[in-house]
Order: structure tokens, then sequence, then C-alpha cells
């Protein structure tokens, strides 16, 4: 299909940054295959959509979270981390592969609300009986279903050899199998943290990961209560150091959180190319703490953002996202210069790429790269007066301004209507589940 996005104002590259710019962009099949002024033609396109007062902008990239979690949304608040941890895994323990997709969905929902077109999942269920889509495709089956693009991994724990960790694996390559020809359905390596997976296993996941040409994700260093239980159990070594000693970072590698990341911590990052997913708002919920952005930023570390799941975050809008972070960093550094709001978007678009292996491909809007594409209004008070309109997307935008939602160039909202999805069917199906596992009150 062909089509042609035309009258709009573009957020296109500049640089390593953004310009707006009047232009018609045309879509392909999954690909953007131009970039024009206004006035291109109409002749030869399947549809064309008028962007008169909208942006056009890359999806937003969540390089970090637990989408099923939506089911705990506004459960375990208040909470230091390891009481929140242990308060989710009981609940955690109650869901069935069918609970992990209504989770999933509903946090899709949200996403596609607010702009986010990929997604980085560190999830706990599989599919059963080899199932692609539906409730028995768990977490990668609504992924499917809903239209939206997501890298998915398996949380791992345990030592390598555990019969756990085993099944697990196990699992998370059936559900790659399944999927192998879908190209927005892909997947990631995820052991979960450093006091949760023994080195044999991250060292297990790293031989996997180079064997299929993957990378992988972790949490690391994101309480203080993590830097002192390494510390003492590893002879004063930081969770960085004991990741790294696994080689795991030989792989291309997501670590989220990194809140206590030190010096030296952060000279192994730039080392091996890790990226970090910085994750504010959970973080701050968790009374964890604030991430050394502009250290990261400092020693040329790629930054890419997360919003983490719904049970410590309590949303999936990367909107508020950006806006916590250009924030946040600012007060906790005590300096307005921080990080600016062309740093926090290009966090959300080509730092998560980035860290995807998918730079000049996700994130941006150029000719070649996926027709993965965002619609704002502009005509709503927060774009005026037009002073800066990528001032106006980190500072003044919530995300309720996302109107039209294009995934490897397939419409799936219009308009503000959910065109893959029954929102009411998942509201009623999560609600279900929260009353069933007992978290209602």
């Amino acid at each position: 299909m062909k089509i042609l996005i035309k009258n709009g104002k573009v957020l296109v590259p500049e640089g390593e940054y953004f310009k707006i710019a009047d232009a018609d962009v045309s879509v392909e099949d999954k690909l953007i295959d131009g970039i024009y002024p206004h006035g291109t033609e109409e002749e030869g396109y399947d549809r064309i959509i008028d962007a008169s007062d909208r942006l056009v902008m890359p999806g937003l990239i969540n390089a970090h979270t637990h989408a099923y979690m939506s089911l705990f949304r506004n459960y375990a608040d208040d909470l230091d981390f390891f009481d929140w941890l242990g308060k989710v895994q009981a609940a955690e323990d109650y869901l069935t592969p069918e609970d992990c997709y209504w989770g999933t969905m509903l946090s899709v929902i949200e996403m596609l609300k607010t702009g986010t077109t990929c997604f980085v999942d560190m999830n706990l269920s599989g599919a059963q009986n080899g199932a692609e889509s539906g409730p028995e495709g768990a977490c990668a089956g609504a992924v499917y279903d809903s239209g939206i693009r997501a890298y998915l991994s398996r949380g791992l724990v345990g030592e390598a050899d555990d019969e756990g960790s085993e099944r697990r694996f196990r699992e998370f390559f059936k559900d790659m199998e399944i999927h192998k020809d879908h190209d927005r359905v892909n997947f990631i390596f995820g052991p979960h943290a450093p006091y949760s997976a023994a080195q044999s296993l991250l060292k297990k996941t790293r031989e996997y990961a180079e064997e299929y040409n993957m990378g992988a994700t972790v949490h690391i260093s994101e309480s203080r209560a993590e830097m002192e239980q390494i510390g003492a159990s590893y002879n004063g070594k930081t969770p960085v150091q004991y990741v790294a000693e696994s080689g795991l970072f030989e792989v291309p590698t997501i670590a989220a959180h990194c809140v206590y990341a030190t010096e030296d911590d952060m000279d192994i990052f730039r080392k091996y190319g890790v990226s970090i997913a910085v994750n504010n708002k959970s973080n701050m919920k968790l009374g964890n703490g604030f991430a050394p952005v502009e250290k990261f930023l400092e020693k040329g570390i790629n930054i890419c953002l997360g919003t983490d799941g719904s049970g410590s975050n309590n949303t999936q809008n990367m909107f508020q996202e950006m806006n916590s972070a250009a924030l946040v960093y600012k007060g906790s550094s005590v300096k307005a210069k921080c990080v600016d709001a062309a740093d926090i978007l290009r966090a959300a678009t080509t730092g998560g790429a980035k860290a995807l292996g998918m730079e000049g491909k996700l994130g941006v809007i150029k000719e070649g790269a996926i027709a993965d594409i965002i619609l704002l209004d502009l005509n709503v008070p927060q774009f005026y007066p037009r002073n800066n309109i990528i001032s106006g997307l980190v500072y003044a935008a919530n995300g309720s301004e996302v109107r039209t939602v294009m995934v490897n160039g397939r419409l799936v909202m219009e308009e503000g209507k959910l065109l893959t999805i029954d929102a009411e069917k998942v509201y009623e199906q999560c609600e279900n589940i929260a009353v069933r596992v007992g978290m209602h009150g």
C-alpha cells in the first residue's frame, strides 16, 4: 500500500538532533520512500492523509518496560524497592499466560494512544500450545495482534543449569521460533538483575546471544540495597563490575536504571558500548534516586528512555517520561543546562533505535527508514505560540495530542480510534484478572 501524508510539519533529522520542516511524507509498504516539499502529486497513492495542523514525527521507543505489569497499576504503591518487589512477585505467582496477554494489551493501548510504536519488554510467560496470537500467545501474542513493534525478553533468574532457568530458555526459544517470520515481534535476551541472576546464567546468556546474533537487557544498579547486597557478596564489586565479569557486555546490551553507576562503571559502559535505559519516574516513585545522566552524556554513553512497568510507574506514557526526565535531572544536579529538550527527545527516539541496533531504521523520519510514524495535533493550547515545537514536545505535550499512529506502514490508530484492539474487552478482562488475583482494595 502506498500512503501520502501531506501538508504537515515534519520532525526530520539534523545532525544528531532534529529540526521542523514543512514537508510531505511518502510511505510504501513498510518503509518511508520519500520526503518532499508540500504540493506532492497525489496520483499513484492508495491513501492520502491530510496532516494540516499536525506534526509528523517518529514513533517513540520505550526502551525498558514490563508490559504485562499494567495489571499491577495502583496496586503496590508507596513502598521501598524490595518491599514493592516482594508484593508484586507474590501477585505474579497467580498470573497465567492469558493474564499476561491481557496485561500486555492494556499497556499497548496506552502506548499507542500516547505515541509509542516500539517497546523493549521483560516478561514472565511464553506462548501456550504454540499459539502465535490470542490469549494463549501471551506477551508475544499481544504484540502480534495489536500491530505494535516490540523486542521481547523473558526474565531469567537463578543458576544456568537450574530446572527453572532451562525451562525459561526453552519457552523463550519456542516464542522465537513461533514468530521467526514476523518483523514486528522481535526478541532480546533478558537476565533479570545481578541480585537474581548468577554469573553462570549471565555467561550462558552471553553464549546464546552470540550464537543467535542478538542483544540483551538487564536491570543494574537500581537501588542502594542492590549496591550493598552485591558489594557484600562479591568482595566490594559493583553490580556493573559483577555483570561485566560474566562477559555479558560483549554482546549489545541495554542496561536499565543505573541509578548508582560509579565513574568506573561508566568507563565500563563506554568501553563496551552499553546503552543506558533511564527510568526516572519509576526510580523516583520507588525512592531509588536519580541516574547520573549528565555524566553519561559527557562520557558519550548512549542514553535511551523507558517507563518501566506500570507497577512502579503507573503509566506507559513516554511524553510524561520525557517531561519528567527533562526536569528531574536538572533539579537533582542543580544545573538547568544538565540536559535539554533535544537530548531527551533524542533519547526517546534515535537513542532507543541505536540501543536496538536499528539506528537509521527506527526513531527517525527519513527515506529508507521503517514507517513507524505518529501524527500529533498542533492545534491545542500547549503548542501555542509555536515558538519552539521541539521544546513543546518535551516541556508542554502530554501525549493526548497523538491522533494517528502507523507501525510498519500500517495504520493502527486513526484520529484517536484504535483500529486493531477492542479496548473495552481488554478493560473488562483486566478488571476480572485483578479481582481474581485479589488486588482490589
